[in-house]
């Protein structure tokens, strides 16, 4: 028999919404990098084509973010969330339609971007919604859930290309629009929190903005963003252009990555409220730095793999805790989730853009050599922040 309050029932049955939701949101935005190697194969595109196509869903996913602090406002958060989420759909039906056209496929990355960004604010505003720990915690799970949807895409697109070489790329994405249309269903039935009355813009609370800690928390995501962005969208590239793995080891290191990362995050919903917020961002800051300049300067497979491995298990908890400890002060408030999302997103619009400048002109290597400075600048970031806030409770 269940001792769950009816309200504990209905904020468990928006968690699994929402958990299914930004499943869906993962298997949906995250292969990208893994089909660059087939538009490029396919259409002829260049490394500056292709950095300009992952930059586009970053450009996408930031004016979704920004735009979906404003929308719920306007017209309640099930139509906002609908309007944004069709996006995703409508890219995945030019995809698996074979149509080439550069400017075509800039709109559809432009589409996948602007979906995930609504896909990413709702999201995160409903885990806010939640108490206490079971928010930190709904964090973890929400984001362990994007990441099983990560790691299975590829590994589809893997055996799709494998079976079908000619057309595997657009089955898989015939079968990734089928089921961003179940996420479409999910919206339009799942239980909602109240919201407040509809009033327009100026009934915002943007109180948020002159907490400091909000923009510490922001800060983290902007550089986290970045490298997260510039590794998912490159790393099958770098690796297969490189030959340091061939090609069918190279399309499958996303999905190690995200098989990874999903294990952290269950790691890191279970030890939440047992490990500080603040000692595990400065052992995931160190370690993901330490673990990727391993992988950046290993030429053999083994150290490669096992470097990718330690990137995925201390990118995990990145994420999550660091919007944890910038969103105390903006539960349930959809613009201050949007205006944290949309600073950390700024980072995914540049990376993915600048590594494929510096390929072009420098080599693949140098363009990697980005990410890793990256990866410095958010460990600074994360001590920065750590040691302001100790800075805080001792005054």
């Amino acid at each position: 028999m269940s001792t769950q309050t009816p309200l504990e029932k209905r904020q468990s049955q928006l968690l699994y919404c929402v958990l299914f939701a930004f499943f869906v949101s993962g298997a949906a935005s995250q292969p990208l990098g893994s089909f660059i190697p087939f538009l490029r194969e396919t259409y002829g595109f260049s490394y500056d084509l292709s950095g300009v196509l992952l930059s586009c869903q970053s450009v996408g996913n930031l004016i979704s973010v920004l735009i979906a602090g404003f929308l719920p406002l306007w017209l309640g958060r099930r139509r906002a969330i609908l309007l944004t989420a069709v996006w995703m759909t409508a890219a995945y039906l030019i995809f698996a339609a074979g149509l080439g056209s550069a400017p075509l496929l800039v709109a559809a990355f432009l589409m996948t971007g602007v979906a995930r960004g609504g896909n990413s604010n709702f999201s995160n505003t409903m885990i806010s919604t939640l108490p206490g720990e079971r928010a930190a915690q709904g964090y973890n799970l929400l984001h362990g859930a994007f990441a099983v949807g990560a790691l299975l895409s590829p590994i589809l697109l893997v055996v799709c290309a494998g079976r079908w070489p000619t057309f595997g790329w657009r089955l898989v994405a015939g079968i990734l629009c089928l089921v961003c249309i179940s996420q479409l269903v999910v919206y339009a039935k799942m239980p909602l929190p109240e919201e407040p009355p509809r009033k327009g813009v100026r009934s915002a609370d943007h109180s948020f903005l002159k907490v400091k800690q909000f923009w510490l928390g922001s800060a983290m995501l902007l550089f986290y963003i970045s490298t997260e962005y510039a590794i998912v969208g490159w790393l099958v590239t770098y690796f297969q252009d490189t030959g340091v793995l061939d090609a069918s080891w190279s399309q499958l290191m996303n999905s190690l990555l995200w098989l990874v990362i999903f294990i952290g995050r269950m790691v890191g919903a279970a030890i939440t409220g047992k490990v500080s917020r603040n000692k595990l961002l400065l052992l995931d800051g160190a370690g993901f730095f330490a673990c990727f300049l391993v992988m950046f300067f290993s030429r053999t497979p083994a150290p490669i793999i096992l470097g990718l491995i330690g990137v995925g298990l201390f990118m995990a908890t990145i994420y999550p805790t660091a919007f944890a400890f910038g969103s105390d002060c903006i539960r349930g408030n959809d613009l201050g989730c949007s205006v944290m999302i949309f600073t950390g997103s700024v980072g995914g619009i540049i990376t993915p853009f600048l590594v494929g400048q510096v390929a072009e002109r420098a080599g693949i290597q140098a363009g990697m050599g980005v990410v890793a400075a990256l990866t410095a600048l958010l460990l600074v970031s994360i001590v920065l922040s750590v040691c302001s806030v100790r800075r805080a409770k001792a005054e």
